[in-house]
């Protein structure tokens, strides 16, 4: 592995970026919302809102930890329920495009599933993703997470409605997925190629 990062709670300054990624329609291809145009003055108000309050949900900035300590994405979790201890993954967008092999996506996932489960003291944690994003449910799914279900035609997007596949994690399964030593890169590299034999993944998007 090559690549090396930390998350940092959001600064002002990030907006810039989060906002050439947001009006990047191949970017946006990758994630489950519908696109739309956003103006550099809303993306600063939004940047500001989940900079003073991060209660519910919480906003990181996805950086390089080497001399130029380069942003390359965010990840959030959200509706952080404290009396249910469950917390639902708002996704991984990694918006330099020199850095989506899925090195990156790895590592924040580890570090997420830690903030979740070790400081947060969460029981349950959810993922989602369009069922044509057949790159984001083998990952999900070598990371030990479980199919919940589908939700037929719950987003529209590019003018058409899609599915969405509902994934989920519990504390234990994610101790026991620990303690036996799966989510190494090695033992996580090897449940990715077992997943993608059973999966056609074929002209798919992430």
């Amino acid at each position: 592995m090559g690549n090396s990062i930390f998350l940092r709670g959001f600064e002002i300054e990030d907006a810039l970026l989060i906002n050439k990624w947001r009006n990047d329609s191949k970017i946006q291809n990758l994630v489950s919302t519908s696109f739309k145009y956003v103006s550099l003055e809303i993306e600063k108000e939004w940047v500001k809102s989940k900079m003073m309050d991060n209660r519910k949900d919480i906003y990181l900035a996805i950086c390089l930890d080497d001399d130029n300590r380069k942003m390359v994405g965010y990840v959030s979790v959200n509706n952080i329920d404290y009396v249910n201890r469950s917390a639902d993954g708002g996704g991984i967008v990694i918006g330099d495009k020199q850095y989506q092999d899925g090195e990156i996506k790895y590592e924040v996932g580890v570090k997420i599933r830690e903030l979740v489960f070790d400081h947060l003291n969460m029981n349950r944690f959810t993922g989602a993703c369009l069922a044509e994003h057949k790159i984001s449910r083998i990952m999900m799914e070598a990371c030990g997470y479980k199919l919940e279900g589908v939700k037929r035609q719950a987003i529209y997007k590019n003018g058409t409605y899609h599915d969405q596949m509902l994934y989920s994690l519990l504390r234990e399964e994610y101790y026991q997925l620990l303690n036996d030593n799966q989510y190494s890169f090695m033992a996580f590299a090897k449940r990715i190629k077992k997943i993608r034999e059973n999966i056609d993944i074929k002209n798919c998007s992430y």
